[in-house]
């Protein structure tokens, strides 16, 4: 069985994304939407005009763009194919959400957040209705943070470990949205943006990307720990995972399937 993909940006996981599809005989590069032709791709693959998009149905059309983006694409995309979605971070806001969230109910295709970043989704999902905290703690070097959106603080005023943020997943994902994507995701899977909370830390001495996230509720505590080597704002483990996430969703691969 051919597995058909269609991806929407190509930046580092794009780019990740399009190599892994045309490496493997069971897929098929269908498309890749871009706001400008990019010369590394080939022009018949190439999709610059939104409405293009509901008439290239495909097996999962992957978003791995930017919440503006999503906000504008997911209803062409969803007319006609399965959406797997990379930017959470565009749920930060609230008439986005309605609006997505009625989207994916109404649809008769599915859209999927992956954990990509972080793990134990899996977890928080099941344990929903008993979660009574979720907190998750990220610490990255400055110059892996997008500082476009934070407000009054900037990269500059980073001297040593610094608390950048530390409340609602929501105000986080406001404030950095090319970064926390996977906190979005977590928190929807769980409590929720507004009762999720997120703390940043900016560490110039910190070599990889830290998440730890702790979860509890009567009778458990759960905490799962990832330590990434990261390049500008994507970590390694979130182009490992993405694919992955692809393929379970698939059922691209053979033997037991895990849930």
């Amino acid at each position: 069985m051919t597995y058909t993909i269609g991806l929407i940006g190509y930046g580092r996981i794009g780019v990740d994304l399009a190599d892994r599809v045309r490496a493997n005989s069971e897929f098929d590069l269908a498309y890749v939407y871009v706001r400008s032709k990019k010369p590394g791709l080939p022009n018949e693959l190439q999709l610059t005009e939104p409405e293009e998009l509901a008439t290239f149905p495909v097996d999962m059309a992957v978003e791995a763009a930017t919440p503006a983006a999503l906000e504008t694409l997911a209803e062409p995309v969803l007319s006609v194919s399965d959406l797997l979605v990379l930017s959470g971070s565009a749920f930060a806001d609230p008439d986005v959400e309605e609006r997505l969230r009625t989207l994916a109910t109404q649809s008769e295709n599915e859209m999927y957040l992956p954990h990509a970043a972080l793990f134990g989704i899996d977890g928080l999902a099941d344990a929903r209705g008993e979660l009574e905290s979720v907190e998750i703690e990220a610490t990255k070097a400055p110059g892996h943070l997008d500082f476009e959106y934070a407000g009054k603080v900037s990269r500059d005023d980073i001297d040593g470990r610094t608390v950048v943020y530390d409340g609602p997943t929501r105000g986080l994902c406001a404030r950095f949205p090319r970064n926390f994507n996977s906190h979005a995701a977590l928190a929807m899977a769980g409590l929720g943006l507004d009762e999720t909370t997120s703390r940043l830390i900016a560490d110039p001495e910190a070599e990889t990307a830290r998440h730890v996230t702790t979860a509890t509720g009567e009778g458990f505590e759960l905490e799962a720990v990832r330590d990434s080597a990261i390049e500008g704002v994507t970590g390694d483990y979130t182009l490992i995972s993405t694919w992955g996430s692809i393929r379970r969703i698939l059922k691209a691969d053979d033997g037991p399937q895990f849930v």
